[in-house]
């Protein structure tokens, strides 16, 4: 009985680690259009962060200028 069991665990975590790595619940174009998304986002986040450095870099300089 306990072989089955570890069999049965077995096979559950390979069933697993196969529809994870092939990502079995998405279509091509999901993924597509999921992947296109998560670029867009990170690009927004990119500009994001450069439109910051840019802000702050004016503040040091106006607070460098009043002390």
């Amino acid at each position: 009985m306990k072989t089955l069991l570890e069999w049965a665990v077995g096979l559950f975590v390979l069933y697993c680690f196969i529809a994870g790595f092939f990502d079995l619940g998405e279509t091509p174009q999901q993924k597509r259009v999921r992947e296109q998304e998560e670029w867009q986002a990170a690009e927004d986040d990119r500009r994001n962060i450069d439109a910051d450095a840019v802000y702050y870099g004016q503040q040091n300089e106006h607070d460098h200028r009043h002390t």
